[in-house]
């Protein structure tokens, strides 16, 4: 078997505490290329990275550090030569970290994106990975036989009682006092995204930056609602975020920037709690909405699990909202796909039992109840 990773947009983070430990993973008993440019704009690997797999001598090394290497990060497009070596190597699996979809639909075999596991509210580890055929189609499920659904839910059962536990007691007025919303209106959330010059996944969404996206729903709402803007943590952390922080202002009151209240991504999760309806794009927010039933809007160009009744467009989403027929999250549904999700899909990707007949095996036998209880993390805590 031959495994290749085709990683332009990987992160030095990413690649030091994900794909090195995916890497080492697929050479114990496969062929492994790997396919990665130099560092630029936050993307990429650098000397510390290589120097930190001078071990992996069976690994084949490819610094895609050509002039026009910045481009991948967006897209390979009129890159001849890379997608002649790609052809030349005929992996039989290739593992992308790249926000290219048009280049990895030419790579031959099977083709997976590196995806974050993360899904909300239930606890991972950062470093908890999936292998996604597409970049953000959410809350997709395939079709389960009956049985083996029931098996499903009946495995994840106890975690979801608990985080249901969690929350069964939250004070929403409390939570609207520290955060200096109003009770007597509409209260719609907007958990915004990442936008570091690093962040190329952002060129799939709707809107140019976050800014417009604000913009945008600011200038729809009613004078009975209140837009509720969580900023992403690493935002908080990285980012400026004056030019947001003065369109907010620059509402009268219409939207207001709710700060965190516990620890990164609590108050976008109190928020899918306690709103009338939450507006996504590419996040993985979303999981907030499935998990309390809170009805969505999604503005993306990816697909959402019909389960998930979400709406693609703010005026029938509010109108909903007005009058109290928005639709939620089918909580069957919800229970099923958490438990799918973090029981089958979700993995560490420095799990010792792991090499490339398990990750080939996660593609070719995407549902396998031997999964359920392999690894202890699994069953953590929500």
């Amino acid at each position: 078997m031959h495994v290749l990773f085709y990683l332009p947009v990987v992160t030095p983070w990413w690649f030091d505490n994900i794909v090195a430990p995916l890497i080492r993973a697929a050479a114990r008993d496969a062929r492994v290329s790997v396919l990665v440019p130099p560092l630029w704009r936050g993307t990429g690997i650098g000397p510390s990275q290589l120097a930190g797999c001078s071990d992996l001598e069976t690994v084949d090394w490819y610094i895609l550090d050509g002039d026009d290497h910045p481009a991948l990060r967006v897209s390979a497009a009129g890159q001849d030569d890379l997608f002649a070596l790609v052809d030349q190597l005929d992996a039989d699996i290739t593992l992308c970290r790249s926000a290219d979809l048009d280049s990895a639909a030419r790579f031959p075999g099977q083709v997976r994106f590196i995806m974050e596991g993360a899904a909300p509210p239930f606890a991972t580890t950062p470093t908890c990975v999936w292998l996604s055929e597409t970049l953000f189609d959410h809350a997709m499920m395939p079709l389960l036989d009956a049985a083996l659904r029931a098996r499903l839910d009946a495995a994840f059962r106890p975690r979801w009682d608990a985080a249901q536990a969690r929350f069964a007691h939250a004070d929403r007025d409390a939570f609207l006092a520290a955060s200096g919303l109003p009770r007597d209106k509409k209260l719609i959330a907007l958990p915004l995204e990442y936008e570091h010059p690093e962040m190329f996944f952002g060129q799939h969404n709707v809107f140019a930056d976050n800014v417009a996206l604000v913009q945008h729903l600011a200038g729809q709402l009613d004078d009975d609602s209140v837009l509720a803007v969580t900023n992403h943590p690493l935002n908080e952390l990285h980012c400026d975020s004056g030019a947001l922080e003065a369109v907010v202002a620059a509402q009268g009151g219409k939207v207001r920037l709710v700060r965190a209240t516990g620890a990164p991504g609590d108050a976008t999760m109190q928020l899918a709690r306690f709103c009338d309806g939450m507006v996504v794009g590419n996040s993985k927010s979303f999981a907030g909405c499935a998990f309390f039933g809170t009805p969505m809007l999604r503005l993306s160009r990816f697909r959402t699990g019909n389960w998930m009744h979400a709406y693609d467009a703010f005026a029938p989403f509010a109108a909903a909202l007005r009058d109290g027929t928005a639709c939620g999250a089918d909580p069957a549904d919800a229970l099923s796909w958490f438990a799918l999700h973090l029981l089958e899909r979700t993995f560490d990707p420095a799990d010792p039992d792991l090499d490339a007949t398990a990750l080939a095996a996660r593609i070719t036998r995407p549902v396998d109840p031997a999964r359920w209880t392999a690894r202890p993390d699994s069953r953590a805590a929500a």
